[in-house]
């Protein structure tokens, strides 16, 4: 008489699982690695982006605009943190903040986890020429602990993107 596979024996189920684990515990961190690294790309662009069109507006429109990180209430906030988010907004009258919901003209949302972004000054103004007010501007991104890229507008108002060489500690 012949019996039917009706399924699989304890050992079998075993080595799956076995093999399964070890798969997970040597694929899990690498994905985790690439999903912070596609982020942090993201957002560099996001951020590139963001400030090459706040410049070409501010030509077009030959008025100031600034660029800061924005609150909740879309004001500009008095640090230099801009992981919550950021704006860019018409500033006709120089007060760096909006005087009304239709000067802003962009606006973008927090970061996505593991990712801080912070810059070297408070806010971005661009000139009605496109160009910066004052010095550079660098924007830094960090995944952790480490400094994953930079974002550097010039006097001139050109906006660059940079990636650390070597692993390099994110400034405080």
């Amino acid at each position: 008489m012949k019996r039917s596979n009706a399924g699989a024996t304890l050992i079998e189920i075993m080595t799956v699982l076995t093999v399964l684990a070890v798969f997970l515990s040597v694929g899990l961190p690498a994905f985790s690695d690439t999903l912070t690294q596609l982020r942090v790309q993201t957002a560099m662009h996001r951020i590139s982006a963001d400030l090459a069109a706040a410049r070409s507006i501010a030509i077009a429109r030959r008025s100031q605009l600034v660029v800061c990180p924005r609150s909740a209430d879309h004001r500009c906030r008095d640090d230099s943190d801009w992981t919550l988010g950021w704006m860019f907004f018409l500033d006709p009258d120089g007060n760096r903040q909006p005087d009304a919901m239709a000067d802003i003209l962009g606006s973008r949302e927090a970061m996505p986890r593991g990712v801080t972004v912070t810059a070297t000054r408070l806010y971005l103004r661009y000139q009605h020429d496109g160009r910066s007010a004052h010095s550079n501007q660098t924007v830094r991104l960090c995944a952790g602990e480490q400094l994953a890229g930079t974002v550097v507008v010039n006097n001139l108002g050109r906006v660059r993107s940079a990636r650390p060489q070597q692993p390099t500690d994110c400034p405080r």
